[in-house]
């Protein structure tokens, strides 16, 4: 018959750590949510912010403009009241001059002067309100002259006017067509209809309009977003045709930079720019980058992301990146915001606004929250991940056997022999994975494993008369040994195209094994003793790089070295034996896989 006991103790966590000197993104604070109240917002909101760091957003729902603080502390509102002398309408892009001057882009109704009917006719095109530091309302300014009609009567339909007496009204172009809107540092305004730019004088005078296009290409342009720098050059995002154009203040094209792709001055459909304080430029495009830690701890059964990593857990977030430009349109530095998958509120953010000092402002669109994230250069970085594991196991085993055929007169009820087994194994991980940039990892791991085990065998058992210990044959095992490995990895994804993902891997290890195992006879007058120890290591290295999607080259070579040591008493005390080996040998393969 035989028994099993196992009684096993496992600590496992898994520590988030941050180590990085290169910049990168920290979350700061969050302001907002849903409602009609202060800090409070509905669906649809804009974002621009103030030369002294305060947030404007416009509430294109609730037909307001809200002031916050650096911090996201309410300041003030703009809301239109009965006896207000501007109307909302559609209130929508939202610009701050160096006065802090407020102007948002809407539309009005103006009445044109060169038709002398009965009822009166009105223009209804896009214009900009303006209101003082303090909210207070100042002018509006249609970005072109509407007092004369433009479109012919047969557009006109049919509304009221102020007084509420019937008026016919002529729309100015598409009402639901979008607008970019920017200040620079003289109060010039620019407004981007998709296909033209309206310039203003800082007194709101229409002074010139010129169509988007780059002369010479026959490129169409598709804005996504402005910006003016300290000199008055207006800086224009083709979110399709994936760069940025810069114009001079009159209009007169400069230049383009930036192409497709996930590259350093690279875009992969550029979405929002900003002219920081500092003269420099800052571009954030969709390029998203997905970064895994299998980890080697087991997965849980309602794990989202057992699909990917089988039965281990798998950690992943995303890295979102922000590039720095000169004026002149030279990449200078790349910035990664990692983005953790695990956690709820960090998957589906939105970046909202850059403002002047190049803090990023993110939006959770189910909460309407925003969330502000600062540039850092932190000793600790979310892209360093760090996995500790420790294990403590207890193995008892006690075997007992009976010979039914040695006419036992007790059968079943004394064993012939009898063994018993206690394994102790206490065992160490330790992983360190870092990741450089979206492209490169660094990888660093320890493990270490501790084993203790006896193993007592008697050729008699215990009954009325204890003979355990007594018989020749009797004997106790004894093993200590410790196994170390340490390894470093580095890993770089040449390609991170779903469709042609290629990396390539290095890697270097070294390994040290320490035995001692003895067996000694358990009778005082035998002095059978057989004592073994080894000291084994082994060191390797290797690569593995993607040719291609399918193929795949390999190298590894690894160096073994050891030695042991044995002696062997007999019965009678007499050395029956002695010993040493010693092993040195290298081995090294090349090989290349592939699928075909």
């Amino acid at each position: 018959m035989a028994n099993l006991k196992n009684i096993t103790l496992c600590l496992l966590f898994l520590i988030p750590m941050h180590l990085n000197a290169a910049p990168e993104f920290r979350f700061v604070n969050e302001f907002g949510g849903k409602g009609e109240g202060e800090a409070q917002f509905a669906e649809n909101v804009f974002m621009a912010f103030g030369p002294d760091g305060a947030i404007y957003i416009t509430d294109t729902d609730n037909f307001r403009i809200q002031k916050f603080s650096e911090t996201g502390g309410f300041l003030f509102d703009i809301q239109m009241q009965t006896d207000s002398t501007f109307r909302f309408i559609n209130p929508t892009v939202v610009a701050v001059g160096v006065d802090n001057s407020i102007y948002v882009m809407d539309w009005m109704f103006v009445q044109v002067s060169d038709l002398n009917v009965d009822p009166k006719v009105f223009n209804y095109g896009p214009c900009i309100h303006k209101f003082d530091a303090q909210g207070a309302f100042v002018a509006s300014y249609p970005i072109q002259d509407f007092s004369q009609r433009i479109a012919p009567l047969e557009a006109a339909s049919p509304g009221l006017d102020a007084d509420g007496n019937y008026a016919l009204i002529i729309p100015q172009g598409d009402t639901k067509r979008e607008f970019l809107l920017t200040v620079d540092t003289n109060g010039n305004l620019y407004v981007c209809d998709g296909r033209t730019i309206y310039r203003l004088n800082p007194e709101g005078e229409p002074v010139a309009h010129y169509t988007l296009a780059q002369p010479g290409t026959g490129r169409l342009v598709h804005p996504v977003d402005i910006t003016a720098d300290r000199q008055g050059n207006l800086y224009v995002v083709d979110e399709k045709g994936h760069r940025v154009l810069k114009y001079s203040t009159d209009g007169e094209f400069l230049r383009t930079f930036g192409e497709y792709g996930d590259r350093g001055g690279q875009f992969i459909a550029p979405f929002r720019i900003a002219a920081l304080a500092d003269g420099t430029i800052l571009v954030a495009d969709t390029a998203k980058y997905l970064k895994d830690f299998a980890s080697t701890l087991p997965n849980r059964l309602d794990d989202p992301t057992r699909h990917y990593n089988g039965d281990t857990r798998l950690f992943r977030y995303r890295l979102r990146r922000i590039q720095r430009f000169t004026t002149d349109g030279m990449y200078t530095q790349k910035l990664l915001i990692p983005f953790r998958r695990e956690v709820e509120t960090e998957v589906a953010l939105q970046l909202k606004g850059i403002d002047g000092n190049g803090n990023l402002y993110y939006l959770n669109p189910s909460e309407l929250i925003f969330r502000k994230y600062a540039s850092t250069t932190p000793l600790i970085s979310s892209m360093f991940q760090t996995e500790l594991k420790l294990r403590y196991t207890r193995d008892l085993h006690d075997i007992e056997i009976d010979n039914q055929d040695d006419l036992d007169a007790d059968l079943y009820t004394k064993s012939d022999f009898d063994e018993q087994i206690v394994q102790d194994t206490a065992y160490v991980n330790l992983i360190f994975s870092y990741d450089l940039n979206e492209s490169f990892r660094l990888a660093f791991s320890n493990r270490l494993t501790y084993v203790h085990m006896t193993d007592t065998s008697y050729y008699r058992a215990r009954d009325f008369e204890d003979f355990r210990g007594s018989f020749n044959q009797d004997d106790r095992a004894t093993e200590n040994s410790w196994d170390d490995r340490i390894q470093i990895d580095f890993t770089w994804i040449r390609d991170h195209s779903l469709y042609n993902y290629q990396e390539a891997r290095a890697y270097a290890y070294f390994n040290v094994i320490h035995l001692d195992f003895m067996t000694d006879a358990l009778n005082p007058a035998n002095y059978r003793l057989f004592d073994f120890n080894a000291d084994l290591s082994d060191w390797g290295a290797g690569i593995y790089y993607d040719l291609s999607r399918t193929c795949r080259l390999n190298f590894e070579i690894i160096h073994f070295f050891g030695k042991n040591r044995y002696t062997y008493l007999d019965e009678t005390n007499v050395l029956y034996a002695t010993g040493f080996q010693e092993a040195n040998f290298t081995r090294a393969a090349l090989s290349i896989n592939g699928i075909f």
